[in-house]
């Protein structure tokens, strides 16, 4: 269950800082306000040692920068799937 807080906190946080990204494809516009980039690297940084006290820490650390490397790789690609299916 905490893994999976600790996923979750990641996720999220990740989205954030993509949808506040002027170069997002999520939504038409990006997130505006200073409070939505704080809230998300609030998140980002709450994740991290999250998975470090769940997991030991060596193992929590690595696992919470594969994940948010992972995150910050594949989120942007996750709309040309919206754009590939809005097109057939």
């Amino acid at each position: 269950m905490a893994i999976a807080a600790c996923l979750l906190l990641s996720v999220i946080g990740v989205m954030l800082l993509y949808l506040c990204s002027p170069n997002q494809r999520w939504r038409r516009l990006p997130l505006r306000g200073r409070a939505w980039r704080v809230a998300a690297w609030a998140l980002v940084a709450l994740a991290w040692p999250a998975w470090m006290v769940t997991l030991e820490a060596k193992a929590g650390f690595f696992a919470a920068l594969t994940l948010l490397m992972l995150l910050a790789g594949l989120l942007p690609l996750v709309s040309l799937l919206k754009l590939t299916r809005a097109a057939r």
